[in-house]
């Protein structure tokens, strides 16, 4: 066994989880932060804002985008916000999770959850939860805004649709490439 080997064998962190822990902790945070500020905006110069983009986005000679129910731009906004936040914290959860393989869930004296995904899930589904209550708790605070108990309900089925798609990639990945998920006993 040559030396570099045994070194790489002993090594007690991952580098290469390290550096996609640093990176996906600061997309989650920075995606945090924008949440926060599109929060301070006026609903009605989101409005303006959202269809402006989308009216250039689908301006085709064939394709006319009339957007007149704000309703539906705000519910597949707060869908898509949260929706992002999940895969952000999803990956930072998961790959802080596999840093070190000494102090990784696995290696935990008490299992409540069978599995690495299912830990990564529900700590994500928590996080990102309690972002979306945070951030109708501010809205409270902003002319313009009303945070309420609806738009929190937005953000959950964006939360939950987005961890929903994880794990059914997961699973396939899982069975595409012939491996069954570890589960702990």
């Amino acid at each position: 066994m040559t030396f570099s080997r045994l070194r790489n064998e002993n090594r007690e962190v991952s580098v290469q989880n390290l550096v996609l822990t640093i990176i996906f902790w600061s997309l989650t945070l920075a995606w945090i932060l924008t949440i926060f500020l599109l929060s301070n905006i006026p609903t009605d110069e989101l409005s303006d804002i959202a269809d402006s983009v989308l009216s250039q986005a689908f301006h085709s000679p064939r394709f006319h985008l009339d957007i007149g129910d704000t309703s539906i731009i705000s519910m597949w906004g707060h869908m898509v916000e949260f929706g992002v936040l999940t895969i952000f914290a999803f990956f930072a959860i998961s790959s802080t999770n596999k840093i070190s393989v000494k102090t990784s869930y696995a290696e935990s004296p008490l299992k409540i959850l069978k599995s690495d995904n299912e830990m990564s899930i529900i700590f994500t589904l928590w996080f990102t939860i309690l972002n979306a209550i945070f951030d109708e708790y501010h809205q409270l605070f902003i002319e313009g805004h009303s945070g309420g108990f609806i738009d929190l309900c937005k953000d959950i089925i964006g939360i939950v649709v987005v961890l929903l798609l994880i794990r059914i990639i997961f699973s396939i990945s899982l069975k595409v490439r012939g491996k069954k998920e570890i589960r702990y006993s």
